[in-house]
Order: C-alpha cells, then structure tokens, then sequence
C-alpha cells in the first residue's frame, strides 16, 4: 500500500471510529485531521466533499469489509442454522465498551436517514449486500427463495435492533437472548420446510 493510501485509510479508520463513539453530528473534521495524524490537506484532497463523503466511505468499507466476513464464514459451513450460530458467536464475542474501527450501520442510519439521502442510501445498499448473503445461505439449505428472503430479513432486523440494546445496556446479554430466539425460530421453520418438501415428494 502507497504512503498515500495508507493516509486515506487512516483518516477512514480514524473517522469509522470516531463515528461510532459518539455519533455523525458530534464528530468534526478537525478532530478526525487531529487524531489520524494527517495534514489538513489530505482530508480535503482525499475526501473533496467533507464529512459526508467520508461517512459514505466509511459506511461502504464497513459494508465490503462485513460482506467478505461473512462470505467466508458461510463458506465453511453446509447448514444455515450452523452458519448463523457461528456468525452470532462472533457478534456475542463483540466488546460494546470498547470502541472499533467500523459503523454499526443501525446507528449511523438513525441519526441521518433524514437529512442526507447520501448516506440512506449508503445504509441500505450496505444492509441489502448483506441480508442477500444470508438468503444465499438459506436457499443453500434448500429453503424456498420467499422464504429464505423473510427470514433473511427477519436475522438483521433483529440482530441491528440488539446492537442498540448492546450499546445502551453495555452488555452482550440482550443480544445473546435474541440470538438464541432467532435459532430456534430458524430450527422451527426449518422443520416445516423439510416436512413440506418430504410430502411434496
């Protein structure tokens, strides 16, 4: 990586965290200049249209970086429901007072959804990339698309809803109970797909 690049992703990186610590709105420019270490001008040179344009590419490498995780845990797994299980032990393993070098999508979403369809539509090309790898996943598994897209939904919702307890509460519990429901839900359903499908047979 150039010495140039290396400047671009450290301002990124700088403002990603600094965006989840304590929100868009109270994040500066001058403080993200001030704690990545970068001239002044790289920020501008790099990121010509200001904060917006930083958050927006802060939110697609939260999005590229997410989307590729996921790709390559899925892959180890044939099941859906060992998929997940896997995936939600990572998002247990998540430390809500420490903070980390991306956006918790729900959160960003909250705070700009209504004063920059920039950064909307940031967030909802990031949440589709990702809820379509997990109807993959279920589709895998021999769940109907219809299906396998409602559930597919049905995990983000729930998981970016427990984000927000995790980091209001400071603690994993909240999520680890949601987890816990979303599989059994999914073993649930997946019994019925499965009985369906024998007595299609």
């Amino acid at each position: 990586m150039s010495r140039n690049q290396e400047s671009k992703m450290k301002i990124l990186s700088t403002a990603s965290t600094l965006f989840q610590k304590q929100g868009y709105h109270a994040t500066g420019l001058n403080q993200i200049i001030k704690e990545s270490g970068c001239p002044k001008g790289s920020l501008y040179y790099y990121f010509p249209e200001g904060k917006e344009q930083l958050a927006t590419e802060a939110i697609n490498r939260t999005k590229d970086f997410a989307a590729q995780e996921l790709r390559n845990l899925f892959s180890q797994h044939d099941d859906v429901i060992n998929a997940l299980e896997c995936f939600f032990g990572q998002c247990l393993s998540f430390n809500p007072k420490i903070a980390h070098d991306g956006i918790p999508l729900a959160l960003i979403s909250l705070e700009t959804w209504h004063m920059s369809e920039q950064l909307r539509l940031a967030c909802k090309n990031a949440y589709e990339e990702l809820i379509m790898i997990v109807r993959e996943k279920f589709i895998q598994s021999n769940w109907p698309p219809e299906e396998a897209t409602e559930m597919a939904y049905l995990v983000f919702s729930m998981i970016e809803g427990g984000s927000i307890f995790v980091l209001t509460y400071k603690s994993n519990e909240s999520l680890k109970r949601i987890c816990k429901s979303i599989i059994e839900l999914i073993k649930l359903k997946q019994k019925e797909i499965r009985r369906n499908l024998r007595n299609e047979l």
